[in-house]
């Protein structure tokens, strides 16, 4: 029966339209598509501006679109400090839980400011 239920929990995830992480948990954002400021409610109920990442995600289902949202200066920091750009592709690891919790960026690939390779001569 767990693994009906585990399966019925991963199905719903993969499905979902957002990018959720568990604390210890990566995912592999295979391209960056966009950034954007979004307000939405907080917790309180004030409404506040966080980054909205629209990205293409692996999941256990394929490759989907999912938006991820956060609000820390941390996590722009984070993104800055990696050098994280549209057409990006890079992990995303969530460590932590409920307000100890940060997302760390990792393996950066690819991007819309990366140089492009030299051309290599055939003489």
């Amino acid at each position: 029966m767990s693994n009906l239920i585990g399966g019925f929990i991963q199905k719903k995830k993969d499905d979902s339209p957002f990018l959720s992480l568990t604390d210890g948990e990566s995912a592999v954002i295979k391209k960056l598509k966009d950034i954007k400021l979004v307000t939405k409610a907080g917790y309180g109920g004030e409404e506040k501006e966080v980054l909205r990442l629209k990205c293409e995600v692996e999941t256990s289902d394929g490759t989907r679109d999912k938006d991820f949202d956060n609000g820390t200066a941390r996590f722009a920091t984070e993104l800055q400090e990696k050098g994280v750009k549209i057409g990006c592709g890079f992990t995303l690891t969530r460590v932590g839980q409920q307000t100890k919790t940060r997302y760390v960026v990792s393996a950066v690939v690819g991007g819309e400011e990366t140089p492009a390779a030299p051309a290599v001569s055939a003489e």
